[in-house]
């Protein structure tokens, strides 16, 4: 059986990508009925890695180390582990890393992976977390995510008239993922809702037309529903308020797209404040964002076009 997680990053800013990741693990349990849903919480506090939702491990002076243990220990063997940006979006990227990169500021060459943890002692932290997870009768087997850049944001922005939707799409692709490749295993995965949507038949039903769609709940914190293949495969999927507190594979999740987009910021900050030393970087939020680009258009560095392409509308 496996037990899954989406979340999101950047879903509120005005700059930087929207980052949607999920992750997977292998659990030696049996089956469970819907009514007993197979939570997944592992690796807390005091284990080698700390799994937790990414609001908690990291912070602008924390930096990223505590978001690349969790990464890392993931990635796998160290002989096969990325070193380099362009291989670790090669890798695991679902979508929209490479289209992401078109844009000048996020185009800026590539960079060494792990930008804060020493390499040296990551085959032993893999190992300890590979430990601390069979010791619960689990084993990671997949994690992705997709990026959306500025101005694909506002393109579908465009198309659909509504930013749940955008995140809709992206979430959407890595549970087609996650059927395709393990459904015949039987999934439970947990995704984070955002906004008031309670509703997703519907939206299953389009993701999914192979699949028939059962509703299980609907209430005001969880959506819960039974998606059953022509072949047998099968998938519970809920979404639930603020599930990265309560189930640690939309804790990893978080961690990895916190982790991704805080990547593509740091690209973003390096590019527009070489050209102007004097700019402090951002973290890409609304009232920040306004301060940004009014400090590079007073430095005379970034056009009216730049500033048109750089911002999400909404």
């Amino acid at each position: 059986m496996i037990l899954a997680g989406i979340d999101e990053a950047g879903y509120g800013p005005r700059l930087g990508p929207l980052v949607v990741a999920g992750s997977a693990l292998r659990t030696a349990r049996e089956s469970a009925d819907a009514s007993h849903w197979p939570v997944s919480r592992f690796l807390r506090h005091g284990a080698a890695v700390t799994v937790a939702d990414s609001k908690k491990v990291y912070s602008r002076s924390r930096g990223l180390s505590g978001l690349e243990k969790a990464v890392f220990a993931f990635v796998g063997a160290p002989d096969k582990m990325p070193v380099t940006l362009a291989d670790f979006l090669t890798r695991y990227a679902a979508e929209g890393a490479l289209e992401a990169q078109k844009l000048p500021w996020y185009s800026c060459g590539d960079c060494i992976l792990p930008r804060e943890i020493s390499t040296e002692g990551l085959a032993t932290l893999q190992q300890a977390t590979a430990v601390e997870l069979s010791s619960g009768g689990l084993s990671h087997v997949w994690s992705a995510f997709c990026v959306v850049d500025e101005n694909r944001y506002n393109d579908l922005l465009l198309r659909t008239g509504n930013k749940a939707m955008i995140l809709f799409g992206r979430a959407a692709i890595l549970m087609r993922r996650l059927w395709d490749e393990y459904a015949g295993e039987g999934v439970y995965l947990t995704v984070d809702r955002q906004g008031g949507r309670k509703f997703y038949a519907g939206l299953l039903d389009m993701v999914f037309p192979d699949a028939a769609i059962g509703i299980f709940r609907e209430t005001e914190n969880e959506s819960a529903y039974v998606l059953t293949g022509r072949d047998g495969r099968g998938m519970h999927v809920r979404f639930v308020v603020r599930a990265e507190e309560s189930d640690s594979c939309v804790a990893l999740s978080s961690m990895w797209a916190k982790y991704v987009r805080e990547i593509f910021m740091h690209m973003l900050n390096e590019y527009w404040t070489s050209r102007a030393a004097e700019v402090r970087p951002t973290a890409g939020y609304w009232e920040d964002a306004e301060r940004f680009i009014a400090d590079l258009r007073s430095a005379c560095v970034m056009s009216d076009a730049e500033a048109e392409r750089i911002v999400r509308w909404k």
